[in-house]
């Protein structure tokens, strides 16, 4: 109850945030550099509007209980999450390789696994300090399950940021924890739903890039 009131209140209170932000990028007397500032901060406050939501709709079926079976056509999912996200970020290009996703991949989990898509990506956009962001998703089925890669070659965690914080539930610092939250709920969504979620950074010298290997139930799977 207490997370349904607070995110009631803190999505009302971010859509009065927006409608000033929209004010002062359609505001005339305005210059480009405010402007962009003010596109800047809507995105984040969008984001977190998005993770408010996820999460609120994700704790009232998890209340009732196993989240829902459905089939989803995981590059469906993908290519609607990657509108989504791009909307939520006009000043970044970013760009969605599926090249190596196995074509027609159905996963179980309804409209769960678009959440976990689009926070996992919404939060690897974040992490990335390029204006140009690109994600590779990679799959195939195995054996009843569906394994997938996210991989983002130039996003970067945050310091002190653990890669085992995005497969367990455990307690996390939440100091820390701040900057991943999409990819946090990302991994919990994914073990909600019989699946799992692990991470890896890319060039760990250099703490540049990171990858995330998410395992699914596949549609029709016992």
């Amino acid at each position: 109850m207490l997370v349904d009131l607070l995110s009631h209140d803190m999505l009302n209170n971010n859509q009065a945030t927006l409608s000033y932000l929209e004010l002062i990028q359609s505001y005339p007397g305005a210059d480009q550099r405010t402007k962009e500032f003010a596109m800047r901060a809507a995105s984040q406050v969008k984001t977190s509007s998005m993770l408010l939501d996820g999460i609120r709709r994700f704790i009232s079926s998890t209340r009732a209980g196993p989240l829902p079976t459905a089939p989803a056509d995981v590059i469906d999912v993908i290519t609607a999450v990657t509108e989504e996200v791009t909307d939520l970020f006009p000043h970044k290009r970013v760009t969605m390789d599926t090249s190596e996703l196995v074509p027609a991949a159905k996963a179980q989990g309804a409209q769960y696994i678009q959440d976990l898509f689009a926070n996992l990506f919404m939060n690897l956009v974040q992490l990335d300090p390029h204006e140009n962001v690109r994600i590779e998703v990679s799959g195939r089925p195995d054996k009843g399950e569906l394994k997938i890669e996210v991989a983002a070659p130039t996003a970067v965690l945050p310091p002190g940021v653990d890669v085992g914080v995005f497969s367990s539930s455990g307690p996390k610092d939440a100091s820390k924890m701040a900057r991943v939250s999409g990819a946090i709920f990302a991994g919990s969504i994914a073990r909600a739903l019989g699946g799992s979620m692990r991470s890896r950074v890319l060039e760990p010298d250099r703490n540049h890039g990171c990858a995330f290997e998410i395992t699914l139930k596949e549609a029709g799977s016992a």
